[in-house]
């Protein structure tokens, strides 16, 4: 199959694909699955032709598929393209340990890694090959699916590089493409109670180990990273020029927004709401973007870009 856009993969075969593998199931059943996986009428087209299908039977009041084995969708020469070229990201291996490789040895990657270009970014970002980071990704990876606890000793940058032992309960994964690295959210967990939630770098993790603490609360990440927002989004106009609008939402995709595009003057409105610690980031990514935004507020936005920008002019000057 060579074909990227494929009726296979549109949804009325996903449906049937989907009452297949779920047989037996009853109309009501079937129902669900159509609202689940096709449009407001599908329920109206599909339903009624279920019965004509060869392949499936009504017995009582439920469908039975005469199939021996369930349906696979088949993977595409384009996918095993796109595959192989993801594969050869670094970053691959971190999420992927019994992936074989060498299955694709024959596949021309859709793209290079070699044919990207990075910016504004900077070199000591993690070593993800590392055979360790690895090691203890994957251990953190699985604690923070089952929500256990694990014992990570930690090397300090606050304490002239001291090791720290800490027991933690991982939340979530936070990356930084400026600075290319990983750093975790975790619950740190002291005597069965909820200690604190803090923020560390995957490349200062030395070791992840079992650990014996257990905690039976609740865990609120949200609640507690609300309070480390800022008081105020940025307010930022967008002019459709040279695809800003576009670039735009790609580069701020990580940032909460709420935008607005006003058809008249084709400006794009939007409010950006961000951590107090990303701010400076923020800051350089929108002065990236030059004449085609306006910065509109908060006031202590604008000073910080305004000083930011005179010192860049100073610079110059030098």
């Amino acid at each position: 199959m060579n074909n990227i856009f494929s009726e296979i993969f549109g949804c009325y075969y996903k449906i049937i694909t989907e009452i297949v593998n779920n047989s037996p199931v009853s109309v009501n059943e079937i129902k669900d699955i159509i609202n689940d996986n096709g449009y407001t009428e599908s329920c109206f087209h599909l339903l009624p032709q279920i019965e004509s299908l060869p392949f499936i039977e009504k017995k009582d009041d439920k469908y039975y598929s005469l199939l021996k084995n369930k349906i696979k969708m088949p993977i595409t020469n384009i996918e095993k393209s796109w595959l192989k070229a993801i594969s050869q990201d670094p970053r691959f291996d971190l999420f992927t340990e019994t992936y074989d490789k060498s299955k694709l040895n024959d596949i021309e990657p859709l793209y290079e890694q070699e044919q990207f270009k990075y910016y504004d970014k900077y070199s000591d970002g993690d070593d993800y090959r590392n055979y360790y980071y690895q090691k203890n990704f994957r251990k953190i990876n699985t604690a923070m699916n089952n929500l256990t606890p694990v014992k990570i000793i930690y090397q300090s940058p606050n304490r002239n590089n001291e090791e720290t032992i800490g027991h933690y309960i991982p939340l979530k994964f936070e990356f930084s493409p400026k600075d290319d690295k990983f750093r975790i959210f975790a619950a740190r967990i002291k005597d069965r109670k909820l200690y604190d939630y803090v923020c560390l770098n995957m490349g200062r993790i030395l070791e992840v180990k079992n650990s014996n603490e257990i905690f039976k609360g609740k865990l609120n990440l949200d609640n507690h990273m609300e309070k480390f927002n800022s008081k105020e989004p940025v307010i930022v106009e967008i002019y459709d020029d040279r695809n800003a609008i576009e670039r735009f939402m790609i580069e701020f995709s990580t940032y909460r927004k709420e935008s607005e595009f006003d058809d008249n003057t084709k400006i794009c409105t939007t409010k950006i709401y961000y951590r107090k610690s990303d701010e400076i980031e923020v800051l350089i990514k929108l002065l990236s973007f030059g004449p085609t935004i306006k910065v509109l507020g908060p006031e202590n936005f604008l000073k910080l870009i305004k000083y930011r920008i005179q010192k860049q002019i100073e610079m110059i000057k030098k």
